[in-house]
């Protein structure tokens, strides 16, 4: 086995609250963006962003989460919001990702624009890897808040051209790591066959 299919087969997500050490340097930062970049990308459109959260500016996406609760639950308790502005503070290192997509684009439509913003994610999370480091990709119904979408100067445009598609969270691990299980080959390959 190639040490490529080994990483791929191995890895497993690992919350926030399991990774420690600092954030990111500019230079791993730049591996997994050139990893992200290294994605299929038809018609060369770049439909993956890809947007570091530094430290020093967690404190105020915690507030944009707990705006983004509201919305959620105008209703929310004080809990319900500081654990909103805690998930912000999670990890060593956080990255949104973001999808810049062409509508109705004469060649690509969206859907493989999608796939190619999917395919980008995965390289930075087998990237993160090469670095000895473990990341969990995180979204929910949160992320199309006009909140975040604000944050992430996302409001201007369409909500079909611009999203706000995960955050990943990423730092080191050195504990065991929760085994999901997953489909065997056979479970998901089929043979086409026109009858």
């Amino acid at each position: 086995m190639t040490d490529i299919l080994g990483q791929i087969l191995s890895r497993r997500s690992v919350g926030p609250r399991h990774l420690t050490g600092p954030d990111l340097s500019p230079e791993e930062l730049a591996v997994l963006a050139s990893a992200a970049a290294a994605a299929p990308d038809h018609g060369g459109l770049y439909p993956l962003q890809l947007v570091h959260v530094p430290a020093h500016q967690r404190a105020a996406l915690g507030e944009v989460f707990a705006n983004a609760a509201l919305e959620t639950d105008p209703a929310a308790d004080a809990a319900t919001l500081q654990s909103a502005r805690d998930r912000a503070m999670a990890g060593p290192c956080l990255i949104a990702i973001l999808a810049s997509l062409t509508p109705d684009h004469p060649v690509v439509p969206v859907e493989e624009q999608w796939i190619s913003v999917g395919a980008g994610l995965q390289n930075l999370l087998l990237a993160a890897l090469s670095l000895d480091l473990h990341a969990k990709p995180l979204s929910g119904k949160r992320m199309r808040s006009r909140a975040l979408r604000d944050a992430f100067y996302l409001s201007a445009y369409l909500s079909a051209d611009k999203h706000l598609a995960a955050f990943v969270v990423l730092g080191r691990h050195n504990g065991p790591r929760a085994e999901r299980p997953r489909r065997n080959a056979s479970e998901i390959l089929q043979t086409w066959c026109l009858d």
